[in-house]
């Protein structure tokens, strides 16, 4: 699953011009795969891990409403959940 989400965001940036930003949500324990499979698999596309400290969280959301500060956003259930009002 992870590999086919990633070659649909690589097809709607190349062929659709639609580069995000997108959302995905998982759990906890696949954070961090999904960070590197994005790498390895779609180098071109930005990438933010939205994980941490409620500090560190502040901290990333610096400038990320700017036009392509990030075309991905990756980050769990429990904190789509906590800080719902930053994701609208």
């Amino acid at each position: 699953k992870t590999i086919t989400t990633i070659s649909l965001l690589c097809w709607l940036a190349v062929e659709k011009q639609c580069w995000g930003p997108h959302l995905i949500v998982v759990p906890t324990s696949v954070m961090l795969n999904w960070e590197v499979e994005l790498k390895k698999w779609a180098p071109g596309l930005k990438v933010l891990s939205y994980y941490g400290s409620l500090k560190e969280r502040r901290k990333k959301r610096e400038g990320w409403t700017k036009p392509n500060s990030f075309h991905v956003c990756i980050t769990s259930y429990a904190l789509v959940v906590n800080d719902a009002n930053m994701f609208r």
